[in-house]
């Protein structure tokens, strides 16, 4: 049943892939697999940036209860001495090109899983068992990993996987891995024919026929670049949402569109020709804020010389949009509460209730949840809220938007300035491509904007003009290379690296010295004289072998 259950699993990624859906569709089917193949409670891709520095998290999946999405926190590789840190699983995996296929983490000495167990903290997890896998290209070149948590946790007999499943994993993350890098291809001759449409069409020539204007689709949100299936989904759900007259609460990072999207709603919906207000409740402190949403009388305060209207008179008939709602205070959020179950708002200083018709839609980035078992948001007003929740995606699970989004935001700062479209050099849009990007949409206007600015007129956009973090020290084609060379002579820095990976391959076999020496195909006594050459020492904790 496993073998046919994998078989076609394998033939339906092969299928998506020659069909030519999107990347993330892929990498979706990747981790459902791997969650039906090992029955495991979570399933991620992460993916390797240029440079081999940091894993960023593109994917992820779950079975069963999970209080929170995982976050955006990048996987730092390196030590601060520029070598692997071989104690997080991931750079192990990444450093090594080898897979590793744990039991019981509690269990293991050598690696660190901190970051395994901050996840667990911010998910409502409990790691035991964890398998992480390369995703490698050309034999040797790793570009991200697939982790597994707890596999058989649903058949309540969490452990390793079994070296059968182990080998059908390995075919997915190759499949998975060709097709991640043969999309980025793709990617780059995509852009290489535009930038010679666009030279093509700056050559003076003979009158062309005007192009035909192109049709705005009144279905999307103003200003949304995008088209992979996380945003397509979200829209979808906006659509909606703003046929309806519940509340609405958009969640998503910092720099998702959560506004824009609260603007679509608003205009999508029968209140279109309303006033659409907004309100930063994370701006003004409790005081102002009251007076600001709710408005206030004459003499409630001091410097309060008129009687003034509040955001929620001014939003009458139309919307108003509370983003950063969970910043607010509580004391404010009881007012908010009546203002969505009664319609009723009461300004400062002032003995009589007012109604109003509003529709409320709240945005934030933070986890309510955690907030109301804090003390610190009600749970009544959450639960009034997320009676229709829109989950915006972040930018790092919708990579095949990338290409479009840099293409807009060049073409219209181009227009804005009068000069002409700025052309990426190939290493520049890797780097691009394979950034996280912790600040979404927004850091990367940024980062086009800032090289925009560095590049000289009329010259590409080179790997020289991005920030330093995703430019990197030195470019290096083989991830598993740091990217600074220590110092010292030749025979001192060679000396370095064959420690580096003696000491891999020995946590690779739990430190036997026999099973070390087979997978280095080398002599017993020789590992022995290395180890002792480099003063490599077992870790406490672990059996002699």
């Amino acid at each position: 049943m496993p073998e046919i259950m994998i078989l076609g699993d394998l033939i339906e990624l092969s299928s998506a892939m020659t069909s030519g859906v999107k990347v993330e569709a892929v990498m979706d089917k990747v981790v459902e697999s791997a969650l039906n193949l090992t029955s495991a409670e979570e399933a991620s891709i992460f993916i390797l940036d240029t440079f081999g520095q940091t894993l960023h998290r593109a994917c992820s999946r779950h079975r069963g209860y999970i209080k929170a999405m995982p976050t955006g926190k990048q996987v730092i590789l390196y030590g601060e001495d520029k070598l692997p840190n071989m104690k997080e699983p991931a750079a192990f995996v990444v450093s090594t090109g080898t897979t590793l296929n744990l039991g019981d983490i509690n269990k293991v000495v050598g690696y660190e899983f901190d970051r395994i167990r901050e996840d667990d903290k911010y998910g409502g997890l409990k790691t035991q068992a964890l398998v992480i896998l390369p995703l490698t290209i050309q034999s040797n070149r790793t570009i991200g990993i697939l982790q597994i948590i707890n596999p058989g946790a649903s058949h309540q007999a969490i452990n390793a996987v079994s070296d059968d499943t182990l080998t059908e994993l390995q075919s997915l993350c190759g499949l998975a891995a060709l097709y991640m890098w043969t999309a980025r291809l793709l990617e780059d001759n995509t852009r290489l024919k535009r930038q010679f449409d666009r030279h093509l069409a700056e050559l003076p020539k003979q009158v062309r026929k005007a192009k035909p204007k192109p049709v705005i689709d009144s279905s999307r949100p103003k200003g949304l670049i995008g088209e992979s299936p996380p945003i397509e989904h979200a829209i979808k759900l906006v659509g909606k949402a703003a046929r309806s007259t519940v509340p609405i609460l958009v969640r998503g990072e910092t720099g998702t569109g959560k506004e824009m999207m609260a603007a679509f709603i608003h205009m999508s919906s029968d209140r279109a020709d309303k006033p659409f207000v907004v309100q930063n409740c994370a701006a003004l402190p409790e005081a102002l804020l009251e007076s600001e949403l709710f408005g206030h009388v004459k003499g409630a305060f001091t410097g309060a010389n008129t009687t003034k209207l509040g955001l929620a008179h001014e939003a009458n008939h139309g919307t108003l949009f509370l983003d950063e709602i969970g910043d607010m205070p509580l004391a404010l959020q009881a007012k908010v509460l009546r203002l969505l179950q009664e319609g009723e708002v009461r300004r400062v200083g002032s003995t009589k209730t007012e109604k109003v018709d509003v529709r409320i839609v709240g945005a934030t980035n933070i986890n309510l949840e955690e907030k109301i078992e804090a003390g610190e948001f009600r749970q009544d007003l959450f639960y009034r809220l997320n009676v229709f929740p829109i989950n915006l995606p972040p930018l790092r699970e919708r990579p095949s938007d990338i290409p479009m989004l840099i293409d807009h935001f060049l073409r219209s700062a181009a227009a804005k300035s009068g000069t002409q479209v700025p052309v990426l050099s190939s290493d520049a849009l890797e780097a691009l491509l394979c950034w996280g990007y912790p600040g979404n949409v927004r850091e990367l206007k940024n980062i086009l904007d800032r090289a925009r600015l560095m590049a000289e007129d009329g010259y590409p956009i080179e790997l020289d003009h991005l920030p330093p973090e995703l430019a990197g020290v030195q470019h290096s084609h083989d991830n598993r290379v740091p990217t600074l060379i220590p110092e010292g002579d030749l025979k001192s820095i060679v000396g370095q690296y064959e420690a580096m990976v003696i000491e891999a391959k020995m946590r690779e076999a739990n430190w036997n010295k026999t099973n070390a020496a087979r997978i280095l195909n080398v002599s017993r006594r020789t590992i022995i004289d290395k180890l002792n050459r480099y003063n490599i020492t077992r870790p406490d904790g672990f059996e002699r072998a």
